[in-house]
């Protein structure tokens, strides 16, 4: 959600990282390898798990969670490599469920730097190992990451129907109500402007999350109900919505969150004529971006921070805010030239 997050978008950033399979366009060839399968001995009950089974399981478990715990602090590189360990480890025993849980999980990545294309394959692999596993949670979630690509690539189309068959999923009972599936229906229904709606699959994607204590999530749905409040010109009330966003993204140590939130409470302030506040918060955010080595975001609060500055007589810090903006796009429009 918080990316450029006072629109109706998802929160989280890009970033200008690259790693062999961080880059656009590098879709994992997978091996499809076919198995005879032998006649049933007609033995009456089940091998135990063989215990190397259940260790490397186990680890990919932990590594999952270290990937996660990188995500969530925008290291992802990092992240992607735990992820990809954990892949390892669950095809290693050939565990389907785990296999389908892994490839969620680095199509997520692939989300936050921007690499739609390539999420958009993880999560289409997902969907086979889940039905492989005959597992409806993992083949709903990937339904739902699905229809997070969709929104932004703004293709209200294939997002309505990938949330659909995800919520029909929940409604009939084969998988869990899932937060981040209400989250991104609130998400669909503010972009056609159904405001209500939008408000009830916040609230249920709000008390999901704060019974199971996901905090950057929480987050999340609070930025989302600050986006509405302040497209309804009830500034005051997103205003609050976006401090809580920001609480519970700092509980979470949320980097990417945080400058997000910082970001909206500038935008917010200024629509509340705050010009001062909104000064102090473009340069909490431009701070966060410019240590998590994302100049894209930079560009944009550098822009906000020379408007803002001219207006507060700060006419020595608009002219550096300036300086640093042309430096920094001059630096991406040269990067960008020597991309293939």
């Amino acid at each position: 959600m918080h990316s450029s997050k006072m629109s109706t978008g998802t929160k989280r950033s890009t970033s200008g990282r690259s790693r062999r399979s961080l880059r656009p366009g590098t879709v994992g060839a997978f091996l499809i390898l076919t198995v005879l399968l032998l006649p049933a001995t007609g033995c009456s009950s089940a091998p135990d798990t063989p215990e190397y089974e259940v260790t490397r399981k186990n680890q990919a478990a932990r590594y999952a969670e270290l990937g996660n715990a990188q995500y969530n602090m925008g290291n992802y590189d990092l992240a992607l490599r735990y992820f990809d360990m954990a892949l390892a480890e669950n095809t290693a025993v050939d565990n389907l469920p785990g296999i389908a849980q892994s490839h969620n999980s680095i199509g997520r990545v692939f989300i936050a730097v921007g690499n739609l294309t390539e999420a958009k394959a993880q999560f289409e692999t997902a969907i086979r190992f889940a039905d492989l596993a005959e597992d409806r949670e993992y083949r709903m979630q990937a339904h739902v990451n699905l229809g997070v690509v969709a929104l932004q690539n703004n293709d209200t189309e294939a997002a309505t129907r990938y949330l659909q068959m995800a919520e029909d999923a929940v409604r009939t009972e084969q998988a869990e109500p899932n937060a981040i599936l209400y989250h991104s229906l609130g998400v669909l229904n503010a972009r056609a402007n159904r405001f209500d709606d939008a408000r009830n699959y916040l609230e249920r994607a709000r008390g999901i999350n704060r019974e199971e204590r996901r905090w950057t999530e929480l987050a999340s749905n609070y930025y989302m109900l600050a986006s509405l409040s302040s497209r309804q010109g009830r500034y005051e009330e997103a205003l609050g919505y976006a401090r809580q966003a920001l609480n519970y993204d700092k509980r979470a140590e949320n980097s990417p969150g945080i400058a997000a939130d910082l970001h909206a409470l500038g935008q917010i302030s200024e629509h509340l004529d705050d010009d001062e506040n909104a000064y102090q918060y473009y340069l909490r955010s431009l701070r966060i971006y410019l240590a998590l080595n994302q100049p894209r975001q930079a560009v944009v609060l550098l822009e906000r921070l020379e408007d803002v500055a001219s207006r507060t007589n700060r006419a020595a810090e608009a002219d550096e805010f300036g300086s640093q903006r042309e430096r920094i796009e001059t630096a991406l429009r040269r990067d960008g030239s020597r991309t293939p």
